[in-house]
């Protein structure tokens, strides 16, 4: 599910035309109206929010052998979670805002440190970090890591809404074309489907597999592939960025959530982040932080740890 290569704001806002340049951080926090009253293309915001809950509230959580500092590592390529937009030095997104607030109720300083996507996991379990910003939820991972899960997580197809497909959803691609993203996990279940659809004697499915989202989405723009499959939060962000250019085909497919993952050795720093998160979602501040990206199909309904069935 992890998509594998960065999705650069500024190729995003190509898709469509629709430039982010020029945007304020003011100005991104919400769609803007235009000249006649409609809601034009929604903005992401430029730079990590502020926490606004009462730093240290729930400090007594945290053991008395901690150090103070939690270091969450992450990717920092997976737009709008965790990335970091260019020009910029630090990781942004919506992981990234969760992650800020919940250590400040904690007490805790945070440092947010970008590696390489192979490196996080290890890191985590070795000790060099404290937590994964968000990974997938995923039951054969938690020998070493326990995940307190932060965001749902699934997939979704995306069609030109000026060249509308009779596709209803992914068992429904025999004969048709579709983009993904090379190494995606959505590129390994098209393969799938399409030995399906061969081994039913239907036409294969045209799998066109590309470098990144933004190419992906590109092809489907240009009716090079009739649909797109990639993960819902980037498919959000498309969706309104580019108002009425994108479709969504079939409904979404929702896979395991995105957890922060905490060593195993660490039980109470789990409680404690998942005692955060929960205090985040009962006052509205997780819902609130969600819908400055655009991303409230995202919220779980509650914080649980390992949650995912997958």
């Amino acid at each position: 599910m992890t998509i594998k290569r960065s999705l650069k704001i500024s190729s995003l806002a190509a898709v469509a035309a629709l430039m982010l340049a020029g945007c304020t951080a003011a100005d991104s926090e919400k769609p803007a109206a235009s000249a006649e009253g409609e809601a034009s293309a929604f903005a992401l915001p430029t730079e990590l929010r502020k926490p606004t809950g009462e730093f240290g509230a729930l400090k007594d959580l945290v053991p008395a052998d901690e150090d103070g500092v939690w270091i969450a590592a992450g990717s920092g390529q997976v737009a709008p979670l965790q990335y970091v937009p260019e020009g910029n030095s630090e990781i942004i997104g919506i992981v990234a805002d969760l992650t800020a607030e919940y250590a400040h109720r904690l007490g805790l300083e945070l440092k947010i440190e970008q590696v390489s996507g192979g490196g996080v996991m290890p890191g985590v379990e070795s000790g060099r970090y404290d937590a994964a910003l968000a990974s997938g939820d995923f039951i054969e991972r938690r020998g070493t890591a326990s995940f307190v899960d932060i965001l749902k997580g699934g997939t979704a197809l995306i069609g030109n809404a000026a060249a509308p497909t009779d596709i209803s959803g992914v068992d429904a691609l025999c004969g048709h074309s579709l983009a993904v993203t090379i190494s995606s996990i959505q590129q390994t279940r098209a393969e799938e489907e399409n030995k399906t659809c061969i081994d039913a004697g239907n036409d294969p499915i045209d799998v066109q597999p590309y470098d990144t989202v933004q190419a992906a989405v590109l092809a489907v723009q240009s009716q090079q592939a009739e649909v797109a499959w990639s993960d819902i939060s980037p498919i959000n962000v498309i969706l309104a960025e580019t108002p009425g250019v994108f479709e969504l085909v079939g409904d979404l497919m929702w896979y395991a959530p995105y957890g922060v993952a905490i060593s195993v050795d660490r039980p109470e720093m789990v409680e404690a982040v998942r005692a955060s998160l929960q205090s985040m979602h009962d006052d509205g501040t997780y819902h609130e932080i969600l819908e400055r990206w655009g991303s409230e199909s995202l919220e779980l309904d509650e914080i649980v740890v390992n949650g995912s069935e997958f």
